[in-house]
């Protein structure tokens, strides 16, 4: 097929609706493009060095990135097809494990969309009998009913891509005088090597005392609380978790999967950067979440100390990450609000109510949003979570 022709129905695509904001997967579409138009069969390693930028270091079973992306591609192609798409007499196409881009004709694509359809029909008829005599499969089916309708993990469920959960570990640091008599330190100001070269406390400044960066993790129960509720809800849909330290995490890391921060707001780090996408602003001292609203700001402040009862607040806030990856962040002050938070956003009863009020207010459940919760608790035991805020991000 002509190369100007071919060139006009790119550009439809990139222009479409289905492909808006894709900026990734635009410049992998023109990337494959431009091969197919060169009649050059690409591999994995070609498109990780070319378009993506790896190195020599690149393993396809570390780095799954390309893969990934493919697999998006070929999805976001079928999807455009299948509407925006749907009379184009040209298709655009990535079969099955291949990394090489197709332009079909409409006479080749009725015929590879006939084959396929007479495939699936057979395919189809034999798993609805697989299903009817195999219990074990329709049981977890079922239970995995729950998972698939969870709009806040959903995304995360279909996109492919592993999970990091990154734990936001306080900043210890350790202090050793002449004697060799050590103390293991932690003030809320200083989170970073940075910020302890330049802190102005009296120990720091001893000429006696050797202060270093302590070389393994700390974890405060912030961290802890709300692993079993997300855990279960990925375990169930079969998705891969990884754990790790928010300390040892990098910005790669970052754009090749689906991100998740757990911390307490004192311990957020250089991840506090992405809040500046939404309405919500963090004080340590007053402690205190700060939400920039059309009608004023809504500050909400929890004690430093607690005893008895109290309130705690949690926010959690899914943004788009670099890679068209997904990002989400959430924090509290004194671990029972992020646990009231977990338990919100896993429970089947509490998370039905969570879709009413969204879908009431805004029409639908919107992939990328910011909220926040108040927690009733007592000697940080969460017994009642309220959602008091709540708001799309565009």
């Amino acid at each position: 097929m002509a190369k100007p022709e071919t060139k006009a129905i790119l550009n439809k695509i990139l222009q479409s609706n289905t492909f808006v904001n894709k900026e990734v997967l635009k410049g992998l579409l023109t990337f494959l493009y431009h091969h197919a138009i060169d009649g050059k069969a690409l591999t994995e390693y070609q498109i990780a060095f070319e378009y993506f930028k790896r190195d020599n270091s690149f393993q396809p079973g570390d780095d799954t990135i390309v893969r990934v992306n493919i697999f998006k591609l070929r999805s976001l192609l079928e999807k455009y097809y299948e509407h925006e798409g749907c009379k184009d007499e040209v298709t655009f196409e990535i079969p099955k494990g291949s990394y090489t881009l197709r332009i079909l004709s409409g006479k080749e694509r009725h015929s590879t969309k006939s084959k396929k359809r007479s495939g699936l029909n057979i395919i189809g008829l034999l798993f609805i009998v697989s299903l009817l005599l195999n219990l074990g499969l329709l049981i977890r089916y079922n239970s995995n009913m729950f998972t698939e309708k969870n709009p806040v993990w959903n995304d995360y469920i279909k996109d492919g891509l592993p999970v990091n959960i990154t734990l936001g570990n306080p900043y210890f640091f350790r202090a050793t005088d002449t004697t060799n008599e050590t103390i293991i330190a932690r003030d809320i100001t200083i989170n970073s090597t940075d910020e302890l070269g330049n802190a102005d406390l009296p120990l720091l400044n001893s000429k006696e005392s050797v202060v270093t960066e302590m070389d393994y993790p700390y974890f405060s129960t912030n961290n802890v609380m709300p692993l079993p509720d997300i855990l279960g809800v990925f375990s169930k849909a079969g998705t891969e978790v990884r754990i790790q330290a928010l300390s040892t995490l990098n910005s790669e890391e970052i754009k090749r999967n689906n991100e998740i921060f757990i911390a307490n707001i004192n311990s957020f780090g250089f991840v506090t950067k992405f809040l500046e996408q939404t309405s919500i602003r963090l004080k340590t001292n007053p402690r205190q979440i700060i939400i920039d609203k059309s009608d004023g700001k809504m500050v909400l402040s929890v004690p430093e100390y607690i005893q008895g009862y109290y309130t705690d607040y949690a926010f959690l806030v899914k943004l788009p990450g670099p890679n068209d990856n997904f990002l989400s962040l959430m924090g509290d002050f004194h671990a029972s609000g992020i646990k009231g938070l977990s338990n919100y956003i896993t429970n089947e009863s509490s998370l039905g109510e969570l879709k009413e009020v969204v879908k009431k207010e805004f029409g639908r459940f919107p992939t990328y949003f910011e909220m926040v919760v108040k927690v009733t608790s007592y000697n940080y035991v969460d017994f009642k979570t309220e959602l008091i805020y709540f708001k799309p991000v565009e």
